[in-house]
């Protein structure tokens, strides 16, 4: 697409930043272990605290909803957006954790993050924070492996929110 060779070209250079200070500052370690742990075996975890906590059981309904709802989506919008990883696009930002898919757009890390924080804050506005740190943390991950556009991830998270939202305040 004409849109994202433009957009490449702009963002990749702030990837390549993002990756620098990563490297620089110590924290690319930091960057897998966030991208591992969003590739799925957060949420589990967080859903265990969650029933520790005493969550009512509407509010992993509304999140198991919102997850199902965006994966339902997110494969082929990606696929038809088919946009290239920056890593791709500038093989120097290739690092040693693999991209789980080909295609960049919209980052599925963001989209999971906010599809699951949505309906938290939507029952419990005080976990705003908390969601704000999480989708934050997870979107820089991305971008710091140069896995993703910061594009890419507001796009992710945009999916996941606009999703999770109408879920949430039914469910809830």
């Amino acid at each position: 697409m004409q849109l994202f060779a433009t957009l490449d070209a702009t963002e990749v250079v702030v990837v390549a930043r993002v990756v620098t200070a990563a490297e620089r500052l110590h924290l690319a370690r930091v960057a897998r272990v966030v991208t591992r742990l969003g590739n799925g075996w957060l949420y589990p975890f967080l859903s265990l605290l969650l029933i520790a906590l005493g969550a009512s059981p509407r509010v992993l309904v509304a999140i198991t909803c919102s997850l199902l709802l965006a994966f339902a989506v997110y494969p082929r919008l990606k696929t038809s957006l088919g946009r290239q990883r920056p890593c791709d696009y500038a093989p120097a930002l290739v690092r040693d954790v693999a991209p789980l898919d080909h295609y960049s757009c919209p980052s599925g890390h963001a989209m999971t993050a906010a599809a699951y924080a949505t309906p938290l804050v939507v029952a419990w506005p005080a976990m705003l924070p908390f969601a704000i740190a999480l989708c934050a943390v997870v979107g820089w991950s991305r971008v710091a492996l140069g896995h993703h556009y910061v594009s890419d991830v507001l796009a992710g998270a945009l999916l996941g929110l606009l999703v999770a939202t109408p879920v949430a305040v039914v469910l809830l």
